[in-house]
């Protein structure tokens, strides 16, 4: 692929194409499909990755809105695992449509100041917990973990 070509596919935003080009390349000249086909090939791989992209986006939508729908929302272990850049931009629009209007309950052994290390983006972060302290209850519990082997 020339660099030009490679240029213009990602100006185009068509990333899909980009990423199958050489494959599709090769398949086509083995095969010996003509131009027409060859396009058509790079076109349809797009068009699927666009259809694949819009579907996750529906899915996430919804369960976003059923979630903030709920009287009540239970968080439980926040900061157990990992969320990627993408995770926690959903995170925020959720309490963001849960604020002022239904109840969030979260359990978390991260302490304020540890939430942006987790959610990484610091000025999101300042927004959220904003949102989040404005009317919460902070509930420390401190002692031994209940979890601990026993006898």
């Amino acid at each position: 692929m020339t660099e030009e070509l490679e240029q213009l596919l990602k100006n185009l935003r068509l990333r899909r194409m980009l990423s199958v080009y050489d494959e599709q390349l090769q398949a086509a000249e083995k095969a010996q499909v003509s131009y027409s086909e060859f396009v058509a090939g790079l076109l349809r791989s797009q068009w699927h990755d666009r259809q694949e992209s819009a579907l996750e986006w529906r899915i996430r939508r919804q369960l976003l809105n059923r979630l903030a729908r709920l009287d009540v929302l239970l968080i439980d272990e926040f900061g157990y695992l990992n969320l990627k850049p993408e995770q926690s931009n959903t995170f925020f629009k959720l309490m963001e449509e849960r604020y002022h209007r239904h109840s969030t309950i979260i359990t978390t052994n991260l302490m304020y100041d540890e939430w942006q290390n987790f959610l990484g983006n610091k000025s999101m972060v300042e927004a959220l917990l904003s949102r989040v302290r404005h009317y919460c209850h902070t509930v420390t519990i401190n002692g031994p973990s209940l979890r601990d082997p026993q006898g």
